[in-house]
Formats: structure tokens, sequence, C-alpha cells
């Protein structure tokens, strides 16, 4: 694979017939990359799955995993039924987890992205020890399977962040940078996050925002790639500079005319990339 090849989010396209989303990506975006999502039991379709990733010439960057229940209405919520952090979930999404690393490996791809869930503040307290520990049982369970868990950027700061993955001490737990999370939950500039992750950045969403006027109250606003304030053409060359050379993966989670705006973002990405 070359360096920086361009792909997409399955469900940025919001088309609910997966072998269309896959001909979409394949013949009117012209991209051959995925980032695979499910939210619901539908990855149990395996073959199926398999069969039309082939069928279409798609090659998967990643698979991703979300769970029901989580809900993104405002920051206050998210933070509250994200991820792995609520007690009344972590078994069934532990089980989850599971059954979808299984799926990954059946994939033959190396990456499983997810959402953790909010991580404490303050290393005190005691869901701050909780997040450790889950997060440890979750990279023990992937890393029995040859998989990489790959968190999603945004609710922490980047050094926050860092702090974490240290403090789970797995070998197999990575960064999916998302430079639009950073502005929409308020938590700090993407270019900057880039220096700090650094080599723990394995996997990359080209997203972008605008600011909220109440950073980490109020979600700021998701926007076409190339119109917010996330700079992507410094995103790309910051990515660039601290060695990054994996997939730019163009995710779209608001408007109506996502097949249009994920043009016009590989359009962009093509210009400071080059072709795929």
């Amino acid at each position: 694979m070359q360096a920086l090849p361009i792909g997409v989010c399955n469900w940025s396209l919001r088309i609910p017939d997966l072998g269309e989303a896959f001909a979409t990506i394949k013949n009117k975006l012209g991209l051959g990359l995925v980032h695979l999502g499910f939210w619901d039991d539908a990855f149990k379709d395996t073959e199926r799955i398999i069969g039309l990733l082939k069928q279409h010439g798609l090659a998967v960057s990643a698979t991703c995993l979300g769970f029901e229940g989580e809900d993104y209405s405002t920051i206050q919520k998210i933070a509250e039924t994200g991820g792995y952090k609520p007690d009344a979930f972590w078994p069934q999404r532990l089980a989850k987890t599971t059954a979808f690393a299984d799926f990954t490996v059946a994939l033959g791809v190396k990456l499983l992205s997810a959402h953790i869930g909010f991580v404490p503040h303050d290393k005190a307290d005691r869901q701050y020890t909780m997040m450790v520990d889950r997060l440890r049982q979750v990279c023990d369970l992937l890393g029995a399977k040859g998989v990489t868990l790959v968190m999603e950027t945004g609710q922490e700061k980047a050094e926050a962040l860092m702090e974490f993955i240290t403090a789970v001490g797995r070998p197999n737990i990575a960064v999916n940078f998302d430079p639009a999370n950073m502005i929409l939950y308020g938590v700090g500039e993407p270019v900057e996050a880039i220096g700090v992750l650094k080599d723990k950045i394995v996997h990359c969403h080209m997203k972008d925002a605008t600011w909220s006027a109440r950073p980490t109250r109020e979600w700021g606003e998701e926007v076409v790639l190339g119109t917010g304030q996330a700079d992507i053409p410094r995103v790309v060359s910051k990515l660039r500079a601290v060695g990054y050379r994996g997939p730019l993966i163009i995710e779209r989670e608001a408007g109506n005319q996502r097949v249009a705006d994920v043009q016009e973002a590989v359009d962009l990405l093509k210009s400071l990339v080059g072709s795929t």
C-alpha cells in the first residue's frame, strides 16, 4: 500500500445497503480503501461482507466498533454512555468486542477502532483506574488474536491520552487521529496534538469542524473537509513530518449531500498527497 492512501468510512455515505455503498466507493468515488464500521450485529454476516469486499475490489484499512446505547446528542450524554465506561454495559460491550475481534481477524485486518469512552481527568479518580483495567482487558483479548486497538481521539487532550496509553501499558494500543474531534469536543488544536501523539497514530480520519462558542460544553460544528478550522493542509503536512505513512480516511457525519461532500474531500486530499 502506498503512503497516505485515501479511503472513506462506509457509514459516512449513509447508504444502508452495503453492496451499494461499496459500489459507490469504488465506482463513483474511485477509491479502493474503506474503514468498515458497524453499530449493530450486521457484522455477523461475515461471509457476505467478505464476498462484497472481493466483488468490489476494496481493501479494509481498519474495522470500527460502535455500541448500541451510545448517545451523542450532547457531549455530556456521550461522556455518560460512551465506550467501555458505563458499568451497566461493560459485560455486554466486552462480549461484543470479542465477537467483533473475530470478525476483524476473518477479514484479515489488524486494526480495530473504537471510541473507548471518556477517561476521567483526575488520575486519582476510581474510574480512571477502572478504565485502565478495562482497556488492559480489551487489549489483551485483542492481542491474543493479533489485533491492535485503535482509540479515537477527541474526548481527551493529547497529553492526557498519551498518559492513559502509558498507564494501560500494552503494545497493541494506538490512536486513530481525528482532527475534527479535537475541535468538536473542544480539547485542543489538531496540529499541536499530532506533535504530541506522533508514532502512536496508526490510522487517521480526515474530518473538519469549527469551534463551539463554549468548548467542552457544547459541540462544535462538523463541516465539509477543507472548509473548517482544522487546517487540513497543515494537518497532512504535520502527519508527514512525524513520519505517518498510513491511510487518510474521509469521515463525514453531517450534511445531506454525503457523496458530494466526500468527493470534495477526495479532491482536496488528492491535491495534497497525489492520486490514489
